[in-house]
């Protein structure tokens, strides 16, 4: 590489770029003492100290990982809020004036540190409408870039063809592949034939990983956020992650039969704020469930509908407020909320450092990192 820093960036959305970072970061700690972290360009941003507001994957790095060298204004230089793009249409923002504090902060950040990861936003062609894609920046920045792709032999392969496109056209060199989310059985065949596929380009197999659907599971910490609301009870079980979100439209004795079998103890229920019958059910069962078994009914309940008229009654409230199982109120119809779950991703929260540390050291064993930093 041109330089002690790589540019990380993904073959299209969801593919784990971010879960791969964190790996990198894992990794690279215990083999360098200083590691630098930067995402040039971020687009969700949160509220961090000073006032500041940075990517929330910068927020998760440097907290998780103590990323002492990293100050927060250098580590998410350009943030893309809304109405961003439509300012640098209207000329009131530059390309010089982003490509300035990118390369700057970037400076900085490497001067401090002994590998720098850099983290892009998406694909390579991500950032294009304000002039700073992912591939632009690596070639302002001199770094050579990973891709992470997922899916079978083809299209994988397919996805790669279509950045490097893009990478080519800024000059920049694609140091190395890594594959995400790949079944368990697809392993072996997928190390056995797709360096055969990437020796066309002298692109090396960087890492396979195999899939943790766990990582992918939200929380009720998720959903706070999602629907700008905050836990009714359990709020020291936010971080519990759900295998399976179910809508509940039946009876209360088909719901109890359910909740009795164990391959719902892990599952998120939804009903709406007037199904008193199914809220004390639920309440219930968990309560009946940890006195027998001792251990902790790992469901949750939301519950919707939209105030003042459907909401919870103050004294099933004052019921739900006494439960040590967590339970969530989103002021929207049953349909919206349901509608906003389906197409829910869950992102990384500094909060949650012990799911962070589960998925940065899951994909720290799959990574050819002395191929990497060769």
């Amino acid at each position: 590489m041109r330089r002690k820093a790589v540019y990380v960036a993904a073959t299209r959305q969801h593919v784990g770029k971010t879960s791969t970072c964190l790996g990198l970061l894992q990794g690279l700690t215990s083999r360098f003492e200083n590691i630098g972290y930067i995402k040039p360009v971020g687009q969700q941003s949160v509220l961090v100290s000073g006032n500041l507001r940075v990517d929330r994957d910068v927020r998760v790095a440097k907290e998780v990982f103590n990323l002492k060298n990293c100050d927060y204004a250098d580590m998410s230089p350009v943030v893309i809020p809304s109405g961003y793009t439509r300012e640098y249409l209207d000329g009131k923002i530059s390309l010089e004036s982003q490509l300035e504090k990118i390369s700057s902060s970037f400076n900085r950040i490497a001067a401090r540190n002994d590998f720098t990861v850099v983290e892009g936003t998406g694909h390579t062609g991500v950032g294009s409408i304000v002039n700073v894609n992912n591939a632009r920046v690596a070639a302002e920045l001199g770094l050579d870039m990973i891709l992470i792709a997922n899916g079978g032999i083809g299209s994988a392969f397919d996805d790669l063809a279509l950045n490097r496109v893009m990478c080519k056209e800024y000059g920049v060199k694609i140091c190395g592949v890594i594959l995400n989310k790949v079944r368990a059985d697809k392993m072996d065949m997928m190390w056995d034939y797709f360096p055969k596929a990437l020796k066309q380009w002298d692109v090396p197999l960087l890492g396979v990983v195999p899939d943790l659907p766990r990582l992918a599971q939200p929380s009720m910490l998720d959903f706070e956020e999602l629907f700008g609301t905050k836990l009714l009870s359990g709020s020291n079980r936010r971080m519990t992650q759900f295998r399976n979100v179910s809508l509940v439209t039946s009876g209360l004795r088909r719901f109890l039969v359910k909740l009795s079998s164990h391959e719902f103890n892990d599952t998120l229920f939804v009903t709406h704020a007037s199904r008193n019958d199914i809220i004390l059910g639920f309440l219930s069962h968990s309560q009946n469930y940890e006195l027998k078994t001792g251990r902790e009914f790992g469901g949750g309940l939301i519950l919707t509908g939209r105030p003042p008229v459907d909401q919870p009654q103050d004294y099933i409230m004052e019921i739900i407020s006494r439960s040590t199982s967590p339970v969530l109120y989103a002021p929207l119809t049953t349909y919206r909320a349901m509608d906003l779950m389906t197409g829910f991703t869950a992102k990384f929260n500094a909060t949650d450092v012990g799911k962070v540390l589960t998925c940065a050291k899951h994909y720290e064993n799959y990574v050819k990192f002395d191929t990497l930093l060769q």
